[in-house]
């Protein structure tokens, strides 16, 4: 994550959108080995259909936004060309977050289940990212732009110097004869038109 991932985002924003996201994707035949060793939800060896106490749950409608939640992933791991469920990017990763948590907060899961989901994908990809955290991502991006444009606006000078150099200076660095009055007045021409006068 850098600057240009969150420049249109408040840092509150961010932490949202990038706290679930995980390192990598979850694999399908993964995952329903965890649902099947949790005694959640299992296929049936005869139907192929899924069981378990997570299809109760679904199937009861009890709570519709994790039912169809629910729905969704059983749909996508259903699907022959599914391999994984991208969690490692939005808006996968915001729909696992939320449907673990919410399944958590109503006791169909626990936390060790949870934890035990986002490992199968690495872990998640920001587990400190927090509103500080951002912000550091701004302040060391307005550094280095000050840091550019400083440096851009010390060329322009020196770009000048060279100039004006070549002008005044150069010509009476080879003439061994110039006297001290010659010096100051090519010095002097330098000092006046450094700063060169605006365009017109």
């Amino acid at each position: 994550m850098n600057y240009d991932d969150i420049k249109d985002m408040t840092n509150e924003e961010a932490v949202a959108y990038y706290s679930p996201v995980t390192s990598s994707y979850i694999p399908c035949s993964d995952l329903e080995n965890l649902l099947g060793w949790a005694d959640l939800a299992k296929r049936n060896a005869v139907s192929g259909a899924w069981e378990g106490s997570l299809i109760d749950f679904m199937n009861s409608n009890a709570v519709p936004a994790l039912s169809d939640g629910l729905s969704e992933l059983f749909s996508h791991l259903n699907k022959p060309r599914s391999t994984g469920v991208d969690s490692n990017e939005q808006p996968w990763a915001g729909s696992m977050d939320d449907l673990l948590g919410g399944l958590e907060s109503v006791g169909q899961i626990d936390s060790q289940f949870t934890a035990d989901v986002v490992a199968l994908a690495g872990g998640y990809a920001y587990p400190d990212l927090d509103v500080a955290a951002v912000q550091l991502i701004r302040d060391e991006h307005d550094a280095q732009v000050a840091e550019a444009a400083a440096r851009a606006a010390f060329d322009v000078k020196m770009v000048r110097y060279n100039e004006l150099y070549n002008i005044h200076i150069a010509t009476l660095a080879v003439d061994q004869d110039a006297d001290d009055s010659s010096w100051v007045a090519a010095l002097q021409a330098m000092s006046d038109n450094f700063v060169a006068p605006p365009a017109e």
